[in-house]
């Protein structure tokens, strides 16, 4: 779904600043199981987050990036009631994040990961993941992706049936860009461990 989106996105703005209609586009698709998957993107919503998101990328380039083991610092011993069994953290992207992964046994596992994104390369992330799937909904048979609300921000909750795999994205202290991947974990399990998670820089 992640390369799908940046196409998405950049189709939409297209469609919103080329017509007046302002209504929700909706559209269904038949999948080749049978199954068939629904999404509907805010066309209105989608056109003012594109308006936010410019001015947005443009606080977080003069931004100064944080250090490693500034990132590294985010990421707690437990979390949720898991003991951290390992934790990764690079800048080769361009971008510096920090990964963490928490478990709880051999088929329960929560990755926590914390980007920066200050500086153009961040800002780029920043827009192509966070703000590239805000207003959009899309669900199926097999697993929903939409947005909701989540300690005052927008966020983005998905969630895959068969696999009872969840995950959340949003963004913390107008620059960290946080994901939450929960394996055997429902999407109310991975938002608890996200409200335990203490982000302050």
């Amino acid at each position: 779904m992640k390369k799908f989106l940046p196409a998405l996105w950049a189709a939409f703005l297209i469609l919103a600043s080329c017509s007046n209609d302002k209504a929700k586009v909706k559209s269904i698709q038949k999948n080749e199981d049978g199954s068939s998957t629904t999404t509907t993107v805010d066309m209105q919503k989608m056109a003012e987050a594109s308006d936010k998101s410019q001015e947005k990328i443009e606080e977080l380039k003069k931004l100064t990036p944080l250090r490693l083991d500034q990132l590294k610092a985010l990421l707690p011993e437990e979390l949720a009631g898991m003991k951290r069994s390992s934790y990764n953290t690079s800048s080769t992207m361009g971008y510096a994040m920090a990964e963490g992964t928490y478990r709880k046994d051999d088929s329960t596992e929560l990755k926590v990961v914390v980007y920066d994104c200050a500086g153009e390369a961040g800002s780029a992330l920043y827009t192509m993941t966070y703000w590239g799937a805000m207003n959009f909904q899309q669900e199926s048979d097999k697993e929903y992706t939409k947005t909701i609300d989540f300690k005052g921000v927008k966020a983005i909750e998905n969630y895959k049936k068969e696999g009872n795999e969840s995950s959340l994205t949003y963004v913390s202290n107008d620059r960290l860009l946080v994901v939450l991947n929960g394996t055997n974990l429902k999407p109310d399990e991975v938002k608890e461990a996200a409200n335990h998670l203490s982000l302050n820089l």
